[in-house]
């Protein structure tokens, strides 16, 4: 019993880093209908910067999480205005076209990255307590409590802005009904750079939470991509919190299948649960139709 708590506890934070990836996923989709499959290589990223900033420089943890989330946002807006704003403008929607873009940046991402920090994991400090909190006898890494708190806050904010502000109700209008919100005179893809710049930050702050038990790995942005599309179609593509709840599913399998089934299977169990899941709800869990008040 002790074991399958401990697992438990690996597969909740684990998936707290999918989840996040899976949340900027859907805020990003939910303003702009594409999705940016350079999410992944964002996380890598975050982790990277978190490596130089505070365990090279020595800046204060905080600090570091702060620029970490900053630089990543720039990088994500920078993503919108080179692969998503030149195909827009011109008013070529193909979503496979812009799936294309998004992945052929997320390629020159980690291929900087390796280029500046190298292919081999670089060692980061834990940067808060113990590296591992107890719950008797049963433990987890104490990143991943902090990524599971971090996951939990930025989808309530998120969730909260987009039902209290106004900034959040244009964007879940330009959602519903992209060409009237254009009509009364909102410029929409202001809208979507921002959009791309929030799922940025996301991304980074993942990067920033994982980043001591993974270490900081320019190639591992792919398997964070994978992992939080496969949370955010099983949760709900306009579901921040299906994508949350998305996250902490696919974290637990991956975990308890792993260690009950066999390493090679934890990834195939998620695709076989993802399948069936699709089959009987394919807007995913917590998908309850698109009706509301904007």
């Amino acid at each position: 019993m002790t074991q399958f708590i401990t697992v438990l506890l690996g597969g909740l934070g684990i998936g707290s880093v999918y989840a996040l990836v899976a949340v900027g996923f859907a805020f990003i989709f939910m303003t702009t209908s594409s999705f940016n499959f350079a999410q992944g290589s964002l996380v890598t990223l975050g982790s990277l910067l978190t490596y130089s900033l505070f365990t090279v420089a020595g800046i204060p943890p905080l600090v570091t999480l702060v620029l970490v989330v900053i630089l990543t946002a720039i990088v994500g807006t920078l993503i919108e205005r080179i692969g998503i704003f030149p195909l827009s403008r011109r008013g070529d929607n193909d979503p496979l076209l812009w799936i294309m873009t998004t992945l052929g940046l997320a390629a020159i991402i980690t291929g900087v990255s390796i280029r500046i920090w190298g292919s081999l994991p670089n060692g980061v400090e834990n940067y808060i307590g113990d590296p591992v909190t107890r719950f008797g006898d049963s433990y987890v890494s104490t990143p991943f409590i902090i990524a599971f708190v971090g996951a939990v806050v930025v989808t309530f904010g998120l969730w909260l802005a987009q039902a209290k502000t106004r900034w959040g109700r244009t964007m879940r209008a330009i959602a519903d009904n992209r060409p009237a919100v254009q009509l009364a005179g909102v410029n929409t893809m202001v809208y979507g750079l921002l959009s791309y710049g929030v799922g940025g930050a996301i991304a980074g702050a993942a990067g920033f939470f994982i980043a001591p038990i993974t270490f900081a790995n320019a190639s591992g942005g792919f398997t964070f991509t994978i992992m939080g599309f496969a949370a955010l179609a099983l949760g709900g593509f306009l579901s921040l919190w299906g994508a949350l709840v998305g996250g902490w599913i696919v974290g637990v399998i991956q975990s308890l299948s792993s260690t009950y089934v066999g390493l090679e299977y934890g990834n195939f169990l998620v695709f076989i649960v993802l399948l069936v899941v699709l089959m009987i709800k394919p807007d995913g869990l917590f998908s309850f139709g698109r009706s509301r008040e904007v």
